[in-house]
């Protein structure tokens, strides 16, 4: 069996898995027909994931983390998490401001 061959076998089967998970959470979570989101709509979205279940509480990139566990239940974010977004919206203000002084009003 070639390199080719191969590839194209392993891709099949991740399609035949993906497939059969899409189908299964659309009749689970979703049996009256509407998806919550696009990304539900293609089979690829679920190759390497389970067809019950969320994956809300994993944050993409630049998003802040959402507190996961016991107390939260999801709906919560965490207190650092808060005082960070704080922060950040405090400094960008802040860099507003000082962008929007003349410099010639500055006092050196």
């Amino acid at each position: 069996m070639g390199k080719y061959e191969k590839r194209e076998d392993r891709r099949d089967r991740t399609w035949r898995y993906a497939a059969k998970t899409r189908r299964e959470h659309l009749r689970v979570v979703h049996p009256d027909g509407k998806v919550d989101c696009t990304c539900e709509l293609s089979a690829w979205f679920f190759r390497k994931g389970k067809s019950v279940g969320c994956r809300c509480h994993r944050h993409p990139p630049g998003r802040p983390k959402i507190a996961w566990g016991c107390g939260g239940g999801g709906t919560q974010w965490q207190d650092t998490v808060v005082e960070r977004i704080a922060g950040r919206r405090l400094c960008r203000a802040w860099r507003e401001q000082v962008r929007s002084v003349e410099p010639d009003d500055l006092e050196l």
